[in-house]
C-alpha cells in the first residue's frame, strides 16, 4: 500500500504543476481569442488557478501531517485533518463555471439565460448533496443512510444536467454551430456524462475498501477526475473558442473584400 500512499502524494504535486501550466497556456491564448470568448480563458484560468493553488495546499499540508512517512493510516489521516467544506465550495465553484461554458461556446443570445441558470442550480444541488453525502459518511467511518439518499439525488441531478444540455444541443441547427464549436460541444457532453463518474466512483471507495485504503485511494481518484475534468476540459474549450475566433475573424475579412 506504501505505493499506493506515495502515488496519491505526489499526484497533488502533480495536479498543482499541471493545472499551474494550464494557466500559462490560457493567458498565451487570449490574444487570439474575439472578446466574446475571452471569458472562456479567464475562466479556465480561475478553474485551474483554484485547482493549482488547492492540490499544492494539500500536497504541503499532507506531507508535515505524515511523521511517520508514507503509511495509509498516517495518509488517511492527515487526509481526513483536510478541511470538507474547502474541497466541496472549490467543487462547487469550478463545477458551476464548467457547466456554464455550454451556453457562453455556444452564444448566451441563441440558448437563453434560462438555460444557463437550470445547468448552474443542479450543479450547485449536486454538489451540496454530495458535501451533506460526504460528511455523515466521514462521520460514521463507513456508508449511512443519508450518504447513499444524497448520492441517489446528485446522481438525479446530474442525470438532470445531462438531459437538459442534450436537448438544447439537439435543438440547435448545425448551421447555427462552426465544426470546432459542434465537436467541442459533443466532446464536453460526454466529459459529463463520462468523465464525470470519476467523482461518484472515488465517493463510494469508502465501502468497498478498509477505511484508510478507502480515503487514500478516494483521494487519488479526485486528483485523477481533476486533471481530466478540469486541465484537459479546459484545454478543449479555449482551443475551440480560438478556431472558432478564427473562422469568425477569416469569415468578416472576406465579407469586408
Amino acid at each position: 500500500m506504501t505505493g499506493m500512499v506515495a502515488l496519491t502524494f505526489y499526484s497533488y504535486l502533480f495536479c498543482s504543476i499541471i493545472a499551474l501550466l494550464a494557466v500559462v497556456y490560457f493567458f498565451l491564448q487570449i490574444p487570439s481569442l474575439k472578446s466574446n470568448y475571452r471569458i472562456l480563458a479567464y475562466m479556465n484560468i480561475g478553474v485551474c488557478g483554484f485547482s493549482a493553488l488547492l492540490h499544492f495546499y494539500y500536497f504541503s499540508t499532507m506531507g508535515s501531517a505524515m511523521p511517520d512517512g508514507l503509511d495509509a493510516h498516517g495518509a488517511s489521516s492527515a487526509i481526513s485533518s483536510f478541511p470538507l467544506e474547502v474541497r466541496y465550495f472549490y467543487w462547487l465553484v469550478c463545477t458551476v463555471l464548467l457547466v456554464s461554458m455550454f451556453p457562453l461556446l455556444i452564444g448566451i443570445e441563441k440558448v437563453g439565460g434560462k438555460f444557463l441558470a437550470k445547468l448552474a442550480i443542479a450543479d450547485a444541488g449536486m454538489i451540496i448533496c454530495g458535501f451533506f453525502g460526504e460528511r455523515s459518511i466521514n462521520a460514521a467511518g463507513q456508508m449511512t443512510n443519508a450518504g447513499v439518499v444524497l448520492f441517489v439525488l446528485g446522481c438525479a441531478l446530474w442525470v438532470y444536467m445531462l438531459v437538459i444540455i442534450y436537448r438544447v444541443l439537439q435543438r440547435l441547427p448545425s448551421s447555427e454551430l462552426s465544426p470546432p464549436q459542434r465537436d467541442t460541444l459533443a466532446y464536453m457532453y460526454f466529459f459529463i456524462l463520462l468523465a464525470w463518474s470519476i467523482y461518484p466512483i472515488g465517493y463510494f471507495h469508502v465501502v468497498y475498501f478498509q477505511e484508510s485504503i478507502g480515503i487514500v485511494l478516494r483521494e487519488f481518484t479526485f486528483n485523477l477526475g481533476d486533471i481530466v475534468n478540469k486541465v484537459i476540459w479546459g484545454l478543449m474549450v479555449v482551443t475551440a473558442a480560438r478556431k472558432v475566433s478564427d473562422l469568425e475573424k477569416a469569415k468578416r475579412s472576406a465579407n469586408a473584400h
